[in-house]
């Protein structure tokens, strides 16, 4: 899906066209995995350009802790999303 949205040229001055995408993409990342919509694998896809390792340390210095796992099925759906990246 692409989604177009218009943003203010004064706000792009500091930031590449693509680095400011992926600081978007970033920051609704974290904001979603924050308030539980999604996981840290979601996450990490939703972003596409960086890995969990990345995505949790940008979580660290935004104050934003890792999520818990409700359940074992919830950790093991994590897990096997993990080994299909490293594949």
């Amino acid at each position: 899906m692409e989604l177009i949205v218009n943003i203010p040229e004064k706000y792009v001055l500091n930031h590449s066209p693509d680095e400011l995408k992926l600081l978007l993409k970033l920051n609704t990342a974290i904001d979603m995995y924050r308030s539980g919509q999604i996981s840290s694998g979601a996450a990490v896809e939703f972003i596409g350009e960086i890995d969990r390792f990345e995505f949790l340390y940008e979580c660290k210095k935004r104050g934003v802790e890792p999520q818990t796992y409700e359940s074992i099925d919830e950790l093991e759906a994590e897990v096997a999303m993990l080994d299909q990246e490293l594949i």
